[in-house]
């Protein structure tokens, strides 16, 4: 699949945007909205960086940046709550996965 990478960015746009829908606080706040909407934009990166053997790690590196910018907004603007905690570390993990899911013919790119 020459797409793995950007399907897996994708999965984690899905899952941020579940972790607030199905979270335990009835109204889904704005931060939180922020955050989908930056794994999204991650997630059109992912896809859109090019896969050749000089740029290796582009994609992990834009997938790097989107959680770090999950992080940075949750707390910049009034603090973490649970639904926050939970897509960050969404967002980890999709930058760990990123990282580790090889695209079809590619090695690590």
């Amino acid at each position: 699949m020459n797409y793995a990478k950007a399907a897996v960015a994708v999965l984690v746009t899905a899952v941020s945007a579940l972790v607030v829908a199905l979270g335990g606080d009835n109204a889904v706040d704005a931060v939180e909205w922020v955050n989908v909407a930056i794994a999204g934009v991650g997630a059109a990166a992912v896809f859109a960086a090019p896969n050749v053997p000089g740029s290796r790690y582009t994609k992990a590196v834009l997938a790097v940046l989107t959680a770090v910018l999950t992080l940075l907004t949750s707390f910049i603007v009034g603090g973490v709550d649970g639904s926050e905690w939970l897509q960050i570390l969404v967002a980890a993990a999709g930058a760990v996965g990123v990282y580790a899911v090889p695209n079809k013919g590619v090695s690590r790119v």
